[in-house]
């Protein structure tokens, strides 16, 4: 297998692993902190009907999505061109790990039923990893993105109506719409069967594709 087609798996698995994040937050906790687009809407729902608390669990999501995003940028920083998958993307996905593993552990400590400041603070470390993320698989590849796919969606059936036929990139593209819907079908299934455990999925699925990047990137 080439570098890209493995470049190509990988963010199909982050997309995945997105796709649970944003079930099982969004179950719990009420917010998305992978998918801001739908977070943005939620926002104006909750302070349209006076739920104030709902508004400040979104605002806080997008806050940290922002300073992920951010941080992840720092992080990267500029990527060579002939770099399929660059040493500083491995490290920030590295990062956003440790924040997934700094959820999972919180989520445990309020039995899967986090509130008030716990859930805050869920939500925050979330956002942050969800943000890292995103950045990090646009270095990779800047016309997919494995948080959000409105765009990715939109590319896949513009060409699909253009062109007829499917070429290679529709078939990157439709594999991350499927992903992300099949990541939430699979957060959501984790979290009525074993709720405590819910997060791990998310966290097993980044963790591999950190260590396949820094065995196989170098």
């Amino acid at each position: 297998m080439d570098d890209a087609r493995r470049r190509d798996l990988l963010l199909v698995a982050l997309t995945f692993a997105a796709g649970a994040v944003d079930a099982v937050v969004f179950l719990r906790l009420e917010v998305f902190t992978a998918v801001m687009t739908g977070n943005i809407v939620l926002l104006g729902l909750a302070i349209g009907q006076g739920a104030f608390r709902n508004a400040l669990r979104s605002l806080i999501a997008l806050a940290a999505y922002s300073g992920g995003v951010l941080a992840g940028a720092r992080l990267i920083g500029a990527a060579p061109r002939e770099t399929v998958w660059p040493a500083h993307a491995t490290r920030a996905l590295g990062v956003e790990c440790v924040l997934q593993a700094a959820f999972f552990g919180g989520w445990i400590l309020t039995d899967a039923r986090p509130d008030g400041l716990a859930a805050a603070s869920l939500i925050a470390v979330s956002g942050v990893a969800m943000g890292i993320q995103a950045v990090t698989a646009r270095t990779l590849a800047p016309a997919l993105s494995t948080t959000y796919v409105t765009g990715t969606l939109t590319a896949l059936l513009s060409e699909l109506s253009a062109l007829g036929a499917i070429g290679p990139d529709a078939f990157r593209r439709a594999a991350i719409v499927v992903a992300l819907g099949l990541g939430a079908v699979c957060g959501a299934l984790v979290l009525v069967a074993a709720a405590v455990l819910a997060p791990a999925l998310p966290l097993v699925v980044i963790t591999g594709v950190v260590v396949v990047a820094a065995t196989r990137f170098r």
